[in-house]
């Protein structure tokens, strides 16, 4: 499964904890595109209802309709971390191991500082 996200870790002013920001990059095979859109819609929609999902979205990367990346947005780290742990998780992670090209899972630390992103580690 080609999985290459960003893990992104800012502060919420309303919050005090860590909101959470993942990215996954996700390139599926081409004859299961119409199979991974027909699962994926009522999945994100699910996760949307999570508690602590800010928001869930999927993108098409331009020139390469195959390759995908997932933004989610979580109120703190906590809420992120018990999604992982939950049911459409499992579902997102079956979907993706039987649909897309095998790779490697690669997270990476992001965080807001002054209103600049800064990448650090990796």
């Amino acid at each position: 499964m080609v999985l290459t996200g960003f893990l992104s870790q800012y502060m919420n002013d309303t919050h005090s904890e860590r909101a959470m920001v993942a990215t996954t990059r996700v390139t599926i095979r081409p004859e299961g595109r119409r199979e991974f859109f027909q699962s994926i819609g009522p999945l994100t929609q699910r996760i949307r209802s999570e508690n602590g999902c800010l928001n869930y979205r999927l993108y098409e990367e331009t020139g390469n309709e195959n390759s995908l990346i997932l933004i989610e947005e979580w109120e703190a780290e906590a809420s992120w971390v018990e999604h992982r742990k939950g049911v459409n998780f499992s579902v997102l992670l079956g979907l993706v191991s039987v649909l897309s090209i095998p790779a490697k899972i690669d997270f990476k630390l992001l965080s807001q500082v002054g209103g600049n992103e800064v990448l650090n580690g990796g």
